[in-house]
């Protein structure tokens, strides 16, 4: 692993929403942190290139720093304090430590355990976005029992959401990423989990993607992608998907739903049901 930047500012509470706004509009992936004590939020964006960092510093302020792989590569085992249970078919924990795998699967027999510790903003499972996917996701698979299907997984991030579908029974998963480092952690994800003969991971834009004749189409695509993103992206998925197919989609806010929402139903692909976690949504569309 090479030297990660990391450009971060400190900002005022009630200009929050004016810099995440921001942040989304752009496509610039971001964390955000605030001491219990302290009344400004510290906004980071980590880059694999000291390029990047000094256009955010030119544009935004702010400081950059430099991190060593030691600095930010996860400590094994951290992160157990991380619990996510998805409806009575999954539990997600930040811990890597095979004891706490071990105990958690003992404590929950009728759970698929699924361990991804903290990996920058590449997605555990914490996120609102992350975890509406994966209740939609554990509701479609629901509904296959016994038969097989397919997943596409445009903005895999992490691999969790191809991940999860793999493990809850998909037969074939092609999980796209434009950001090669998230890829690199996927891949390895995938090889803890057991499914890495199952998903097969591509760096490539989705955008281009779906532009492209639908050479076999998918039972299921999941998108936790900007709102922008899947405006652009709603005509093309119903090529996409199978005739009995589903389409999973996050990354939107509230206060985007209504536009999301309209473009969904343009596309012949209306969203059935939302759920809504803090200020972020996620929806799924039968088709």
């Amino acid at each position: 692993m090479e030297t990660l930047y990391r450009w971060s500012k400190f900002i005022e509470g009630d200009r929050l929403d004016e810099w995440e706004n921001r942040f989304i509009a752009e496509g610039i992936f971001y964390v955000l942190e605030k001491a219990e004590k302290n009344l400004r939020w510290l906004i980071s964006v980590y880059t694999p290139s000291s390029e990047e960092a000094d256009d955010l510093l030119t544009r935004f302020g702010g400081t950059i720093d430099p991190l060593a792989p030691a600095q930010w590569q996860p400590a094994p085992g951290s992160g157990e304090e991380m619990l996510l249970r998805v409806r009575d078919t999954l539990l997600v924990t930040g811990s890597e430590d095979p004891a706490v795998i071990r105990r958690l699967r003992d404590e929950h027999p009728g759970r698929i355990v699924l361990s991804f510790p903290p990996q920058l903003a590449f997605g555990t499972g914490s996120h609102p976005t992350t975890a509406g996917c994966l209740r939609f996701l554990s509701d479609f698979a629901k509904s296959r029992p016994g038969r097989p299907w397919s997943v596409l997984d445009l903005g895999c991030g992490s691999g969790i959401l191809a991940i999860a579908a793999a493990k809850l029974g998909a037969t074939r998963v092609l999980a796209v990423e434009n950001d090669g480092m998230a890829l690199i952690y996927a891949r390895e994800n995938a090889v803890r989990h057991g499914v890495a003969d199952v998903v097969d991971f591509v760096e490539g834009d989705a955008i281009a993607l779906m532009a492209a004749e639908a050479d076999q189409p998918y039972d299921l695509i999941a998108a936790n992608l900007f709102s922008d993103l899947l405006e652009v992206l709603f005509p093309r998925f119903p090529v996409h998907l199978a005739p009995d197919g589903e389409l999973i989609v996050s990354g939107f806010l509230a206060a985007q739903a209504a536009s999301v929402s309209s473009h969904a139903e343009a596309a012949g692909l209306p969203l059935v049901a939302t759920m809504r976690r803090g200020k972020w949504m996620a929806g799924r569309a039968p088709r």
